[in-house]
Order: C-alpha cells, then sequence, then structure tokens
C-alpha cells in the first residue's frame, strides 16, 4: 500500500474513517464473518467486493493498493 506515492501501514484510525465510505451492507457482512489480521488485509479483501471503490481511496484518500 502507498499514501502520497510512499510504503504506507493503514492504521485503525485510518480505516475508522474510510469506514465511513465504504457500502454499510458489504462492510457488516464482512466484518460479521471473516477474521482480518490488519486494516490493510480488510480494505483488500472489500476492494475485492467493491472494486470501484480502489478509485475511492484514490481520488480522497491518496492511498494505492498493490499485490504483493
Amino acid at each position: 500500500m502507498k499514501k502520497y506515492g510512499e510504503i504506507y501501514t493503514l492504521t485503525q484510525e485510518d480505516m475508522d474513517v474510510i469506514a465511513t465510505y465504504m457500502d454499510d451492507d458489504i462492510r457488516e457482512e464482512m466484518h460479521g464473518n471473516i477474521d482480518y489480521f490488519t486494516p490493510e488485509d480488510f480494505i483488500t479483501e472489500y476492494v475485492k467486493r467493491d472494486p470501484s471503490f480502489e478509485e475511492l481511496l484514490k481520488t480522497e484518500f491518496d492511498i494505492e493498493l498493490w499485490e504483493e
């Protein structure tokens, strides 16, 4: 994950803000059914379910995902 072009680790505080932009149904379904170890794991899985969210991450937060 990158933010402002630099390697970045998403924090729980970041996730709290980003979550307000997520689709409530998708977010709650994921939260109730799957355990995630990090906020980054959660956001990566969320984008798989809602691919358009990746563009929002870029435009609103300057966050870019990448696959390892």
